[in-house]
């Protein structure tokens, strides 16, 4: 594309071709979308400014996140109804909301797409669907804990009708869409029990879908198998796959092996034994077994996973 004399006039040529897409994109189907968008993506190799066109994609993408997300039933709260009403300020790069009375919010159970990792585009569209839908507007709020966490922060969920072009009627949890949309991963936390099952499926059918983070490599589930791409994960939220090839036993631990040697390893304390059991989850039973697990990897002692708490192990046979 040849430079124009006149940067006033492509300023405005810009903005239109901006207003032009995004009602273009306002009537086309979830298929076509996605079409669209792709070809978008390619196109930005041709340019001669990809910063530039890199503002038009990723508008393209938060508004293909939007048509092509489904319908989000509404708002459960983790199981509560919203007991408190607030007014939003702003979100920052991880997704903390910022509330009118001063309080910073963190949405419990979530894995928030980091700036510093994968492609920043998927961090972007996080934050700024995120702050577009909520900033100035009134939420139900739901604290999940009495406690703040080590930084201050309110655990909670948030309610408000979808952001705009978006299906479903009523408030919607900010925190299931999200992770509907594919600009989140579950992260199974106490606070969050009450809601994982719905947040695990909305997450499934996000990942089948191929949508926002999920068309990101480094979010992508890891093999078991692939030690070279776990190494590279030390400290890291991380979903890794596999069948354990067998389950060893210590003083206080237990080890599921998903290797025979110097492979991946989950790691769960004695202590927790009876809280996998009460869910029908013997340690013990899962040699054999395809499962897939979800935590931060420990990769000090080899590659390992601390497992505590049996919702961060799905069965997948």
């Amino acid at each position: 594309m040849t430079r124009g004399p006149d940067p006033a006039r492509k300023r405005d040529g810009f903005a239109d071709g901006a207003s032009s897409m995004i009602f273009f994109f306002a009537h086309l189907s979830r298929a076509t979308v996605s079409i669209f968008a792709l070809r978008l993506s390619i196109m930005t190799f041709r340019y001669e400014n990809p910063f530039r066109l890199g503002r038009v994609i990723a508008s393209a993408f938060l508004l293909c996140l939007i048509f092509a997300t489904p319908a989000i039933a509404a708002a459960s709260g983790c199981g509560a109804a919203s007991k408190e009403r607030a007014t939003v300020l702003g979100a920052g790069d991880r997704l903390e909301i910022t509330l009118a009375d001063g309080r910073k919010v963190r949405l419990a159970g979530l894995d928030i797409p980091d700036p510093g990792r994968g492609d920043p585009a998927t961090a972007a569209a996080a934050r700024r669907l995120t702050a577009d839908w909520l900033a100035g507007r009134e939420v139900g709020l739901t604290v999940l804990s009495a406690r703040t966490d080590r930084w201050g922060r309110t655990l909670a969920d948030l309610s408000a009708p979808p952001p705009d072009g978006a299906t479903g009627a009523g408030p919607v949890s900010v925190s299931l869409f999200l992770v509907g949309a594919g600009l989140a991963r579950v992260w199974p936390e106490p606070e969050t029990k009450a809601c994982l099952s719905e947040r695990l499926r909305a997450e499934s059918a996000a990942r089948d879908n191929r949508l926002g983070l999920w068309r990101d490599p480094y979010y992508a589930v890891v093999n078991a198998a692939d030690l070279d791409n776990l190494r590279n994960r030390d400290g890291q939220f991380t979903l890794v796959e596999g069948t354990p090839s067998r389950v060893g036993e210590g003083r206080s631990r237990f080890f599921v092996d998903f290797a025979l040697h110097r492979g991946f390893t989950i790691v769960v304390a004695k202590r927790r034994a009876k809280a996998f059991e009460q869910v029908g989850m013997a340690i013990s039973a899962l040699s054999g077994v395809k499962i897939r697990v979800r935590g931060a990897l420990d990769n000090r002692f080899g590659l390992r996973m601390e497992i505590s708490e049996p919702e961060n192990i799905e069965r997948l046979e």
